[in-house]
């Protein structure tokens, strides 16, 4: 075999693992679900059997659903043990508590969580609606078929949102165990694309009459198009440090921001939920030279080191 043909096998082989890197040969990846399964094993959210597989069709436990929610939103603050069933050592533990932590993990009247059993497609509703928080918006199909009354008003919310949708005759399956495909389908949904490239900045290197100008125009953004679209107390609270930072830094160039920034990230630290929405809505209505000058009054170097 002469070199142009073993660079030929090794460029073949190359794009056919390139193009096979995210598939599963037992997924679909022309449906809706299938596609939300690739998007969700890019993101690092899901992962495959040692054969290959994924099994879109086979269900998963309790505490398999919280460790994916967990890898979606972020959340990896714990709080103390509140379960009878759930031990330190349990590969689930901290996963269970940060669910807990984060408001969406209740479990049973018993103070159990039950790590081992099916998770039901009710209960996802339930669990993904404490993190959502959605309204209910007019919907015209019904659904025929049991849901319990603990979690009717979440899976209706659900439907009418589009995170689910009824099948033939008005039916959900409530009470019945959601499978990994179905996971996935709702929960990709759930992705919101933040990828911004945020370079450092020194604000030093910036004109003071520039950076006063910036600043103010920073100040006016948040205060009117970002403050207002926030739905948690907390975030209001650390938005307006943020901003309460900056108004000091422009009376006094050597106001102690640093300070600030560290102190209003511990509370952005333990916002649990709240936490997405307080940067989404900051990707979604600022620039990306603007977002990089906030978040040295927020996210600085320093304080990256204490993630």
């Amino acid at each position: 075999m002469n070199i142009k043909k073993i660079l030929a096998f090794i460029i073949t082989i190359y794009c056919l693992v390139s193009a096979s890197a995210y598939a599963f040969p037992d997924v679909d990846e022309s449906t809706s679900q299938g596609k939300a399964i690739v998007r969700m094993q890019k993101e690092g959210y899901i992962q495959g059997f040692e054969d290959g597989n994924f099994r879109p069709g086979a269900t998963l436990t309790r505490a398999e659903f919280v460790t994916i929610v967990n890898k979606i939103y972020g959340f990896t603050v714990e709080t103390e043990n509140i379960f009878s069933d759930i031990n330190t050592g349990d590969w689930f533990y901290n996963a269970v508590l940060c669910g807990v932590q984060a408001g969406y993990i209740q479990g049973h009247d018993d103070l159990t969580f039950r790590p081992d059993d099916k998770v039901t497609r009710e209960q996802v509703c339930v669990m993904m609606n404490r993190i959502l928080n959605v309204e209910r918006i007019p919907y015209s199909q019904s659904i025929t078929d049991e849901v319990s009354d603990w979690a009717r008003d979440s899976v209706e919310k659900l439907i009418s949102n589009r995170f689910f949708i009824l099948e033939e005759g008005g039916k959900f399956r409530a009470t019945q165990p959601i499978t990994r495909g179905e996971v996935c389908e709702a929960l990709e949904k759930c992705i919101v694309d933040v990828s911004i490239d945020i370079e450092p900045i020194d604000l030093e290197s910036i004109a003071r009459d520039e950076l006063e100008k910036k600043l103010t125009g920073i100040i006016n953004d948040m205060e009117t198009k970002v403050i207002p679209l926030y739905t948690y107390d907390v975030n209001n609270e650390i938005a307006n440090r943020v901003l309460n930072s900056m108004k000091n830094y422009l009376k006094d160039p050597e106001y102690d921001y640093i300070s600030d920034a560290k102190a209003t990230y511990e509370i952005y630290r333990h916002s649990g939920k709240a936490s997405r929405e307080f940067k989404n809505l900051i990707y979604e209505n600022m620039n990306v030279d603007d977002i990089a000058i906030m978040f040295d009054f927020f996210y600085t170097p320093e304080i990256d080191s204490l993630n």
